[in-house]
């Protein structure tokens, strides 16, 4: 993946470096298992699963708007989200290769020889942070949104991969910064910040419980490589492969606790993030790294468990408190048994077991194998929900449950032939409106517009103002409907009297 271009020389860094690696510790990732890797986990996510309230089915609305209503328009769709998440994993590697490839982040070199050469040592770093960037919980939903979310993380991704650059391919790095930062402020001037939660308390109490999680496992590694090379950082002249991810993060952080979103937001300092972690790989102990693998190991093992459990539950009802706990919260769920599927899932959980035996066997140490298991383990429990659970969620997070009863109503209807166009609403969110126009195939027309429309959607909670728009004695109410998964979300459909049509 890297280019082999010579680099001219820099001087040698006096700050000395806190990374030890000799040249077998630095062997390659093999290139077909981190590829296989990342499409494995792009298209997890992508393919089969229906849009989800409500930022990701408003922003897939949007896109379905402008590209036409047709399947071929679903898939451009997707392929896009599918190539900007692509997008944000290559730069983020290539912009850490770069970095490494600086003065200031080489290791310490040996008295006799033997000390990790500058490209495979960069090369190795690059492979721990596109691991760690996997590895990261919050990437596994927000990465796999229709939504300006994922478009704003790429860019930001494009934007570090050109600071990184800058020294050695300016021109490349220009137009990337170029094209980031264009495109970055047209994103950002949509973006809410309430400054006046700057200043409480229970903003910055949400900020860390949501970090705790989201930035999982980049945050704790990211911390350890600040004050492992803080002496590179805090010096009048910081290093470059220390101070340019800080910075980013240290921006994100900021304007943290005063987002109105705050998870979206940071999702665009991942990239740098996780080129620290990786920063940090080379400095630890070998305590330390047990420590990584045990942790992960038990933490995805038991939640890839927890998965196969409670499908099992549905499928058979043993045990039965799972089946239980599933009708309990969605009564209106019917599982479904598919074999692709089941052997899909049974493939991602070998893939495991076969990682964590190659993991735990005796191999030439490489600074990049304590993300393994992180980034396999997020791989496989993702894989897991996007296969095992993609029916249940898709009927607890998508509106297309509710979709097919307004369409089994108004089709069920007779002598309704003019109509089949359009339909009136009222009181719709974007998202609301995006899912009626998906899946009815049919436009769009406010209540109160001149157009002659037989059908009428209006959300529950906008009935008081309903009169204002319609005249109620030509509408006759023909159901009240409830999202299966939601008891707070009503829709009621009308259909115009007879008498009062056309």
């Amino acid at each position: 993946m890297a280019n082999q271009t010579p680099f001219s020389p820099t001087p040698k860094s006096r700050i000395p470096s806190p990374a030890i690696v000799a040249q077998d510790a630095v062997r390659r990732f093999p290139r077909w298992a981190l590829v296989a890797l990342c499409i494995a986990y792009a298209l997890a996510g992508f393919v089969g699963r229906e849009p989800w309230r409500s930022e990701d089915l408003a922003g897939f609305g949007q896109l379905f708007d402008w590209l036409g209503t047709s399947h071929r328009s679903w898939l451009i769709a997707r392929l896009g989200a599918i190539l900007l998440l692509g997008l944000t994993c290559i730069s983020t590697w290539y912009a850490t290769y770069y970095l490494a490839r600086r003065d200031a982040a080489q290791p310490v070199p040996f008295a006799f020889g033997g000390e990790a050469k500058p490209t495979d040592y960069a090369r190795a770093i690059a492979d721990g942070a596109l691991l760690a960037l996997i590895a990261c919980l919050g990437l596994a939903q927000l990465g796999h949104e229709t939504t300006a979310t994922l478009l704003q993380t790429a860019l930001m991704a494009l934007a570090f991969f050109g600071l990184a650059t800058l020294r050695y391919h300016p021109i490349k790095a220009v137009f990337a910064l170029v094209l980031s930062c264009a495109g970055l402020l047209f994103l950002l001037h949509g973006w809410m910040f309430e400054p006046s939660h700057w200043l409480r308390l229970s903003s910055w109490k949400s900020s860390a419980h949501m970090l705790v999680w989201f930035a999982w496992p980049a945050w704790a590694l990211a911390g350890l490589a600040i004050i492992k090379w803080r002496k590179h950082w805090l010096s009048l002249r910081p290093a470059a492969h220390i101070a340019i991810p800080l910075v980013i993060v240290l921006v994100h952080l900021a304007l943290l606790p005063i987002a109105t979103q705050q998870d979206r937001w940071f999702l665009g300092a991942l990239p740098a993030l996780a080129t620290l972690a990786a920063f940090a790989l080379p400095t630890l102990r070998r305590g330390m790294k047990s420590l990584i693998d045990l942790f992960t190991l038990i933490f995805f093992s038991g939640c890839a468990l927890v998965i196969w459990v409670v499908w099992i539950a549905m499928q058979t009802g043993v045990p039965p408190q799972p089946a239980v706990n599933v009708t309990r919260l969605l009564p209106a769920f019917i599982p479904t048994f598919s074999a692709p599927v089941l052997l899909l899932a049974l493939a991602s959980t070998v893939a495991w077991g076969l990682l964590v035996y190659w993991r735990v066997g005796k191999h030439r140490p490489a600074i990049w194998m304590s993300m393994v298991l992180p980034a396999g383990g997020a791989a496989l429990c993702w894989a897991l929900l996007m296969s095992l659970w993609l029916p249940l969620l898709d009927h607890a997070r998508s509106y297309k449950p509710l979709m097919t009863l307004v369409q089994k109503h108004i089709a069920l209807q007779p002598n309704d032939q003019t109509s089949d166009g359009c339909l009136y609403v009222h009181g719709l969110g974007d998202a609301q409106q995006a899912a009626l126009r998906y899946y009815s195939h049919r436009s769009l027309v406010q209540a109160n517009r001149g157009v002659a429309c037989n059908w009428l959607v209006v959300d529950g909670e906008a009935m008081p103002s309903l009169q204002e728009y319609v005249a109620p004695r030509t509408w006759q109410l023909i159901q009240t409907i409830r999202r299966p998964s939601d008891k707070n979300e009503d829709w009621l459909i009308y259909r115009r009297r007879i008498d009062a049509q056309n």
